[in-house]
């Protein structure tokens, strides 16, 4: 089974989420220049033109194809920028289980993006995908990616003691968070999504961080868990 063969299209009140493209080339080029440390493992992480071509264009697809995980694209809806990533990874199709990771740029943290495409994905797993359980991990530490999780309507499970390795070699302790199909959207939130020719009433929100956790295909830092702890800001921005 592999419900990820539908062309992804997934449209909030600010946001559009979507396969990365060639016409991501530009934005990705900026923040492989910037040295942004958000993106999954698997992205190219040096400014060569071919490599880049290739992966936009054939490359990050591969896992979609095969029902492995997906990447997606979080974009403004109306410039079309390039704000930042989200993914599911760890699909389980016997088990209709997956993990969710997702990161966004330093320049757009604190609006409340990640939590809307967080949303408008995990809606999309559960109700069009037909996946039963979406879990997302956070450090401890990591205030917002918890607010994150609780906006968008994940239940705190428990702690994960020692289950992923920071920058420093050390094991952090990692929440676990879940939604299931029975699960309620939040409530308050509007959004429309798009998956191929259909439509279906998606949930959006408000505040930003990001999270994820390891495996192949996992949407996380190229070093322990950089990319899980990159916004830690409350919902207005201010340090968390």
């Amino acid at each position: 089974m592999n419900a990820f063969e539908e062309n992804v299209r997934l449209e909030g009140e600010r946001l559009v989420v979507r396969p990365f493209c060639l016409d991501d080339a530009p934005g990705l080029i900026e923040v492989i220049r910037a040295g942004e440390d958000f993106l999954p493992p698997s992205f190219p992480g040096a400014l060569e033109a071919e490599p880049i071509a290739w992966f936009l264009g054939e490359g990050v697809h591969k896992v979609q194809r095969y029902g492995m995980a997906i990447h997606l694209a979080v974009t403004d809806r109306d410039t079309g920028d390039l704000f930042g990533t989200i993914g599911l990874f760890k699909v389980n199709w016997e088990h209709l289980t997956s993990e969710v990771g997702y990161g966004m740029r330093p320049a757009v943290r604190g609006r409340g993006y990640a939590t809307e495409a967080l949303a408008l994905v995990a809606e999309w797993a559960l109700r069009t995908c037909g996946l039963f359980r979406v879990e997302l991990r956070a450090m401890v530490s990591n205030h917002a990616s918890i607010r994150v999780a609780e906006k968008t309507g994940f239940v705190r499970e428990g702690i994960a003691r020692g289950a992923e390795r920071d920058d420093g070699g050390v094991n952090q302790d990692m929440i676990v968070f879940s939604r299931i199909a029975p699960d309620p959207p939040p409530p308050g939130s509007q959004a429309r999504s798009g998956v191929g020719a259909g439509a279906a009433s998606q949930a959006g929100a408000q505040v930003e961080s990001s999270a994820g956790s390891g495996s192949t295909g996992a949407p996380r830092g190229r070093s322990g868990g950089a990319f899980e702890r990159l916004d830690a800001q409350d919902e207005e921005g201010r340090p968390g």
